[in-house]
């Protein structure tokens, strides 16, 4: 058993997304499983995580870096301080580890999110692209544990990196649902139940365009239900931003936190999510815990996660997503039995299973 653990934190100062709430929410199931068997160290970037504010976090010893920026942090920084800390194991959460470690540095896990920027690149951001090319080969070669969110994950993987004994270090680390715990919040101004909800960065892979084409059909075809937009402003999305502040009965809210994100679920008629890729999929996760009858695209690892508890279609076919949307808001025998199935499927995620899971992985480093 590993007794004192160190976990990456140093790129969640950035804004609440997907691997922020990966990182953040399994690091505080680990400091809740264990008591006081386990001691951690938290690397943080000049302050902790406000969203780790609870009573196990604060007794963590924190060690903080004076760089914002991932790649002094990774390439200069971490090395240096992992090695020195008298740490069992180091876990890296959000980016890969250091592809150089010293000696004397811990056995480390790491979690690998995806493969967005091999499997689908004109989606990534260039500078993501290059530093992920250029560190996640000898980060690979170095990590004792490579953990990945799900079996579509860990494929691509193993296809795109051939490496020698990596697959025996590869294992499956579902995630939980974050809102647990959480009150829902009001629904914002103007706002009345029964809306379409779609929940994702304005970013290429979750697909607005197409979104967009295919609700506009359902207007085409009359009763479609205002369609409400979850997501923070990301990167090289084109006309769809505009597009999405242009169209008549669309809402885009690039500003809700966990209170307001769980009313919306629960006052939605229907959750639309055709991701060209994910490496995992939480929003679907999160509507499916919710009862909440979902589409999703048929790619990456949404089929592994929906199984029988959302309707899938080809995220490529605007024609395909708008008679899915048609399904899910008025076919009622569907809606039942999604309803049903998205409850009992989400219920196998949480994230005291995912620490368990990690801690076990890193008690296996020794």
């Amino acid at each position: 058993m590993v007794r004192s653990i160190g976990v990456d934190l140093t790129a969640c100062w950035r804004p609440r997304a997907g691997m922020l709430t990966v990182a953040v929410e399994l690091t505080a199931a680990m400091l809740a499983a264990d008591g006081a068997d386990r001691s951690y160290t938290l690397f943080c970037s000049r302050e902790r995580p406000p969203a780790l504010a609870g009573a196990r976090a604060r007794a963590a010893r924190a060690v903080l870096s004076p760089h914002r920026h991932e790649v002094p942090n990774k390439l200069r920084w971490l090395p240096a301080v992992e090695a020195d800390a008298g740490l069992d194991a180091m876990l890296y959460p959000y980016w890969p580890c250091p592809p150089r470690r010293r000696a004397g540095a811990p056995p480390a896990a790491m979690v690998v999110h995806d493969l967005a920027f091999r499997v689908r690149p004109a989606e990534v951001p260039w500078q993501q692209r290059v530093y992920m090319g250029s560190i996640m080969g000898g980060a690979l070669r170095r990590a004792g544990t490579v953990l990945t969110p799900s079996q579509a994950t860990r494929r691509d993987l193993l296809a795109h990196y051939p490496l020698p004994g990596l697959e025996a270090r590869v294992r499956v680390l579902p995630e939980g649902c974050s809102l647990d715990g959480v009150e829902p919040g009001p629904l914002p101004n103007g706002l009345s139940p029964g809306f379409l909800l779609a929940v994702g960065t304005i970013e290429p892979r979750k697909n607005y365009s197409r979104l967009l084409a295919a609700y506009r059909l359902l207007k085409a075809r009359g009763g479609a239900p205002p369609l409400v937009v979850v997501g923070r402003v990301g990167w090289a999305y084109g006309r769809a931003l505009d597009e999405l502040r242009a169209e008549p009965g669309v809402r885009l809210l690039t500003d809700v936190d966990d209170a307001g994100l769980l009313g919306l679920y629960r006052a939605a008629a229907a959750l639309a999510f055709p991701s060209l890729y994910e490496g995992f999929g939480l929003p679907l996760l999160e509507a499916m815990k919710e009862g909440l009858p979902a589409l999703a695209g048929d790619a990456g690892a949404l089929p592994e996660l929906a199984g029988d508890g959302a309707l899938l279609v080809d995220p490529l076919d605007v024609e395909a997503i708008a008679g899915g949307l048609q399904r899910v808001l008025g076919d009622s025998e569907l809606r039942v039995r999604l309803a049903e199935a998205g409850p009992r499927r989400a219920a196998g995620y949480t994230w005291e299973r995912a620490a368990a899971a990690a801690l076990e992985s890193l008690d296996a480093l020794r």
